[in-house]
């Protein structure tokens, strides 16, 4: 009931309230009716993590993505505890980056009945990757010199600008992770959908959607038609998105079926929450266009190794990255090189000319 809870929500106005930290480098933000979104504070600083949203409900507590650092995800369940009585009934990972779903064991460890939901090919993919990626982590980062990244990043005669970006993502990776490896265990979902699943609780109703491929195989959004929030995970990133496993035309089917939605709050899987759908709309428009490029570079005769200069999206660039430094590294290395390749791809065409 809504009098074991320390705050009371239903005096709190539609839109972002307040905001403070639990986790150095992350901020806890209030969007209204029971709903806090949980981010870093520079979405592009190591380690990149994905936002968790948390649910505050009458008879349990619904949290979006678990967070790449177990030790985050216990600062959230902290204050989850904090606020109320209620226990976590249900955590959905939207896809199985380890971003999203590293504290799904710190979850189970506190609320032991909680399902952990997500898309069928989710749970294929964290079975068949997340061992493995986890053991060669374990291997690189036990014998990496986070001082000697440092010093590489701030080296004066450093070429390319870039690298420093690089370096300090990197030693930033480290610093986070490393002292969690030894003890870190993923708990797999425990409840898998394929189209869609309805959560009702006594005073909210929540639908978990398939919208298609886009970021990856399994993208799960986390629709609030009461609230007209809509939790996107990585279909969505700001400020620059994420095209690493994105297959480009199915992608912006998504992004279409998701715009179509016509939420009021947007909670991207990485970045800032968007009170309007204008980067929606400017994310599909650079998917189309990347798109569009690459098939007429390759009408025109551009194969799949030529792409990086036949292409030109200096236009996006601007729109995207600016000058910022950082912005620019992440641009090139988070869409461009791998945007590229996903719309050739996408297209059928192939990547061997012989």
């Amino acid at each position: 009931m809504r009098g074991r809870w320390t705050i009371a929500f239903l005096a709190v106005p539609f839109h972002a309230v307040a905001a403070d930290e639990i986790y150095p480098g992350y901020t806890w933000q209030e969007l209204g009716n029971g709903i806090y979104l949980h981010s870093q504070n520079d979405p592009l600083a190591g380690p990149v993590d994905g936002n968790s949203t948390v649910i505050f409900n009458d008879d349990g507590v619904l949290v979006v993505d678990t967070h790449i650092n177990p030790a985050v995800t216990r600062a959230v369940i902290d204050k989850i505890r904090s606020m109320t009585e209620a226990p976590v009934t249900y955590v959905v990972n939207t896809h199985g980056h380890d971003d999203h779903t590293n504290g799904n064991h710190a979850y189970r460890q506190a609320f032991p009945d909680a399902r952990i939901i997500a898309h069928r090919d989710t749970l294929k993919y964290l079975r068949d990757e997340w061992p493995a990626m986890e053991d060669q982590r374990r291997e690189a980062y036990a014998k990496i010199d986070v001082e000697e990244l440092q010093r590489r990043a701030a080296a004066p005669d450093l070429v390319d600008p870039g690298m420093a970006v690089a370096y300090r993502g990197y030693a930033g990776y480290v610093t986070a992770l490393r002292p969690e490896l030894p003890g870190l265990a993923l708990e797999y979902p425990d409840t898998v959908i394929d189209d869609s699943l309805l959560l009702e609780f006594d005073d909210r109703r929540v639908e978990l959607r398939w919208l298609g491929r886009g970021n990856t195989e399994g993208d799960v959004v986390v629709w609030l038609p009461g609230d007209g929030v809509l939790i996107t995970g990585d279909l969505l990133v700001a400020p620059i998105p994420f095209a690493f496993d994105s297959p480009m035309t199915d992608w912006s089917v998504a992004l279409q079926r998701l715009d179509d939605m016509d939420a009021r709050i947007l909670v991207p899987g990485h970045g800032a929450a968007q009170f309007d759908r204008r980067y929606l709309e400017s994310v599909r428009a650079l998917l189309e266009a990347t798109t569009d490029r690459v098939r007429m570079a390759r009408d025109e005769g551009a194969a799949f190794g030529d792409l990086a200069g036949a292409v030109d999206l200096e236009d996006f660039r601007r729109e995207f990255a600016g000058d910022d430094p950082e912005r620019l590294w992440a641009w090139k290395s988070y869409f461009v090189t791998p945007g590229l390749q996903s719309a050739w791809t996408s297209l059928g065409y192939p990547v061997s000319e012989d």
